[in-house]
């Protein structure tokens, strides 16, 4: 005699962190929007839940929203970040760093084999630079063709290494310039991402967000200029 049987339950799917913009460190008086995304089968009325350092932070929506100012107490926003949703398990810690250096190498917090990687070398808004040069394991990788952004493309593990970029910058009191190096960033390239593709919905909101930076990064730049 046959007896079925329901299958046996599974835990929830453990959520992952995504950044937008999709890099770190930033500066302060910069933001950065902190996604808790979960399987499409998963998606509803959830709780979400946030935690810096393993200790649980207010917030209790699917995007947490960093923007420390440039009067922050820097250390009180750097740190591993984590989300849970429902009650899925803790997603794996992403790293955010806050730094107020005049130049600062940014790259995703989590590279995976066949994402496309950018990096980006970012000076202090205001400051008047010259074309940035890019280094991996000391040794010169290129230069964005305009701007501040290189387009490495599609990576697997062999674009691990140690990453840098310099840039001039001038400096108007003493009318010359002198070159500036960011700090060293290691970048690892693990296995592919097991994040699913974004749903419609989450699509849609990226999009807004996308806008909201937008408008925010030209008022950050009115701002420093100005002072």
């Amino acid at each position: 005699l046959w007896q079925a049987f329901p299958p046996p339950a599974h835990s929830a799917v453990r959520p992952v962190v995504s950044f937008f913009p999709n890099w770190t460190p930033i500066f302060p008086g910069e933001s950065v929007t902190l996604s808790c995304n979960v399987a499409p089968t998963a998606q509803g009325n959830l709780g979400y839940s946030w935690y810096r350092d393993g200790h649980p932070i207010p917030g209790d929506q699917q995007n947490l929203v960093i923007q420390p100012t440039i009067w922050s107490d820097i250390r009180s926003y750097s740190g591993d970040y984590q989300c849970q949703a429902g009650a899925s398990e803790r997603s794996d810690p992403v790293t955010l760093d806050i730094k107020s250096d005049r130049l600062i190498l940014q790259a995703p917090p989590a590279v995976h084999e066949g994402d496309s990687l950018s990096l980006r070398c970012h000076t202090w808004p205001g400051l008047d630079t010259r074309n940035p040069v890019f280094y991996k394991d000391n040794k010169a990788i290129g230069s964005p063709v305009s701007g501040s952004e290189l387009q490495i493309g599609r990576v697997d593990v062999t674009a691990s290494g140690t990453y840098k970029c310099e840039r001039s910058v001038k400096i108007y009191f003493g009318r010359n310039t002198y070159d500036t190096y960011s700090d060293k960033k290691t970048i690892s390239v693990s296995g592919k991402s097991q994040q699913r593709p974004m749903s419609h919905s989450n699509k849609l909101r990226w999009g807004y967000l996308k806008q909201d930076y937008e408008k925010q990064k030209k008022s950050i730049i009115t701002v420093y200029t100005r002072v």
